[in-house]
């Protein structure tokens, strides 16, 4: 059974395991061979280089779990880059410099997720943001045509202009117990309210009330939740 095999309980469209902190390859391989038999030393390295990124790129409650394809990349200050605790991380989050991010707890952010934070983006507690979902607070080129050209050179090494890039942002805020389906885009400035139901693939360009149900591309409400499906 190769490392990414589901386990008869694990997330229907979980890419394997989910773990909590190790620090060393010794303990890595043992936290991993307690779940897969046939892990090996590259996994638990990959395990503990995991760990250690998020570690130091950010402020990490306990009961925390990252899979091995979690990544952080943090080019603000490790303080802005808050997981409280109590939750799962299986995407790529990303913090461009001066940028904020928080994970609430009881959070799942799952594969193929990218979370990408230019100004700010918040997640409530207890939210789900399921496998594929993209959450971008900016539009991650300019608009000037020029300057995409030259953004793209500086990407493959040129160095000719300096200057920044005009990419506009906006923060995103998530509500608490909210559920962002699979492979729905969430751009900036969006503030979806607490309890609030994403269906999958939709396009979410404005702001959405608490405890309803939108869906399509740009996403629209479809119905309100019930006080049942919301309190019970």
């Amino acid at each position: 059974m190769p490392a990414w095999t589901l386990a008869s309980d694990d997330h229907a469209f979980a890419n394997g395991f989910a773990f909590e902190e190790v620090t060393t390859p010794e303990a890595a391989l043992s936290a991993l061979r307690a779940k897969v038999s046939v892990a090996d030393e590259r996994d638990a390295a990959l395990l503990v280089g995991v760990w250690r990124q998020f570690r130091e790129s950010a402020e990490i409650g306990p009961n925390v779990r990252l899979a091995l394809n979690a990544r952080l990349i943090n080019l603000s200050e490790r303080n802005r880059a808050r997981l409280p605790g109590d939750c799962v991380i299986r995407g790529v989050l990303k913090l461009e410099a001066g940028a904020e991010l928080e994970i609430g707890r009881f959070c799942y952010v799952g594969d193929g997720v990218v979370i990408s934070a230019k100004e700010s983006i918040s997640i409530g507690d207890s939210t789900l943001i399921a496998h594929g979902v993209q959450l971008f607070d900016n539009n991650t080129h300019p608009t000037s045509a020029a300057q995409r050209e030259l953004q793209f050179r500086r990407m493959i090494g040129y160095k000719d202009r300096n200057g920044p890039m005009a990419i506009e942002s906006e923060p995103i805020s998530i509500g608490r117990r909210c559920w962002v389906g699979m492979n729905s885009i969430v751009m900036k400035g969006v503030s979806i309210g607490d309890d609030t139901i994403v269906a999958s693939g939709s396009v979410v360009v404005a702001s959405l009330p608490e405890g309803v149900i939108a869906a399509g591309n740009p996403a629209r409400i479809v119905r309100e939740l019930t006080a049942e499906e919301r309190n019970s």
